[in-house]
């Protein structure tokens, strides 16, 4: 089909506006071209398959959003935020111990999680819209949760978009920054953000929770913080009934199991399956697009990375590919798949030798070390021979010669 890149285009489009109909339509699409180009339509499927998993996260209508955000507001008391409000500072230091991020400043995307997960994160976002109707029949909404996991897995990008949807201001405090070196400056501090946040309509958000909510029974503690524990168990118990408030670990081993008790929803965000890596490149790589072999190459490098580690390797891919002459005069990437695929190959082995600790120890390995190891590694996956030498820059008759060689030993 001529000009699909266009057609697919204005497919993502329409299910964006609506889906229901416009998936109807494309399934017809998909069927239609299974029999002619089994590419376009493998990409059809991709496309309704995204979409599919996106949708429960996708930002709601304008009309909608404002009622939902209207409704939310309704159930919290206090005051309106805005950006001239004063905040608590530091008594010692001056420092400010918070900071305020506006729904308006957050951007819209969804974060990309695995399907199941999406899911209970949009019931999660549903109970809080809805919580003045489960109030009146005695059915609490979760208002307490508590998000753990790897570093850059997203806990705090899902915490500015929960806010984002809910349209409330988050109040984000990184609790390391709230211990202070004076007896008893750590609780007092407690006590003003809490104070601080309750006083108006908004999300709390606690980042790096395990700096303060550390089990009192540890012995490496001093009496200090056994104190601030308290004070920060007295705080959320008070805050109950006055807003929402999200609490971010990478180390959740370390709580006290009195604070896991006040937490009633409890996210583990898990480091990204291939189906969710997929998702992740296809986004981060834009404006470009990968090749199907391309993008199957980097799922399998990325094995074991967080959000943020993709994230970072695709940024570091794009400069390698401008810089190292797979581009165009004016810049732009090349059209050769072939010179492409060789030069994500090169940028990944740059990567692995700038920052071995950022791929798995098998992955770095095999990137690093001798091309006949990596060619066989990837011929006991799922790589055809033209794949592997697309990507490795062989003929495809060597790639063969390659694996006759490896069955015969």
């Amino acid at each position: 089909m001529d000009n699909f890149d266009i057609i697919l285009s204005l497919a993502q489009i329409a299910l964006d506006a609506d889906s229901a109909r416009a998936t109807h339509q494309l399934e017809r699409l998909k069927k239609e071209l299974a029999g002619k180009d089994k590419e376009q339509a493998a990409k059809i499927g991709r496309l309704l398959g995204r979409n599919g998993r996106r949708h429960p996260m996708a930002p709601a209508g304008l009309d909608e959003m404002r009622a939902n955000a209207e409704a939310a507001r309704l159930q919290l008391p206090g005051e309106s935020l805005s950006a001239s409000t004063p905040i608590p500072t530091d008594k010692e230091s001056g420092a400010p111990l918070l900071s305020v991020v506006f729904p308006e400043t957050i951007a819209a995307d969804p974060p990309i999680f695995s399907a199941q997960l999406t899911a209970a994160v949009d019931d999660l976002l549903v109970e809080w819209r809805r919580a003045g109707e489960l109030d009146r029949i005695g059915a609490r909404p979760h208002t307490r949760c508590l998000i753990y996991g790897a570093p850059g897995v997203g806990k705090t990008r899902l915490a500015h978009y929960l806010a984002k949807r809910l349209e409330l201001p988050c109040v984000e405090a990184r609790l390391d920054g709230l211990v202070s070196s004076f007896l008893g400056t750590s609780a007092r501090n407690i006590g003003l953000l809490f104070e601080f946040a309750n006083r108006y309509r908004c999300i709390l958000f606690l980042d790096e929770f395990d700096a303060i909510a550390k089990a009192r029974d540890d012995a490496q503690e001093v009496g200090e913080i056994k104190r601030v524990v308290n004070t920060l168990l007295q705080s959320l118990d008070r805050r109950s009934g006055r807003g929402f408030t999200i609490a971010a670990t990478n180390h959740e081993h370390l709580l006290d199991t009195a604070v896991w008790r006040r937490f009633d929803a409890r996210i583990q965000l898990p480091l990204p399956d291939a189906s969710t890596r997929r998702e992740l490149l296809d986004y981060f790589v834009r404006p470009l697009r990968l090749q199907d072999a391309e993008r199957k190459f980097l799922v399998w490098a990325t094995e074991g990375m967080s959000g943020a580690d993709i994230e970072g390797l695709i940024a570091a891919g794009k400069r390698y590919i401008v810089l190292h002459g797979s581009g165009a005069s004016d810049g732009r990437p090349t059209r050769d798949a072939a010179t492409r695929g060789r030069t994500i190959r090169e940028a990944l082995t740059r990567q692995a030798i700038l920052n071995s600790r950022l791929f798995a120890p098998d992955r770095q390995s095999l990137l690093t070390g001798k091309p006949a190891a990596l060619v066989d590694a990837l011929l006991q996956t799922d790589f055809t021979q033209k794949e592997v030498g697309g990507l490795l820059g062989l003929s495809q008759s060597a790639v063969s010669r390659r694996r006759k060689s490896r069955s015969q030993t």
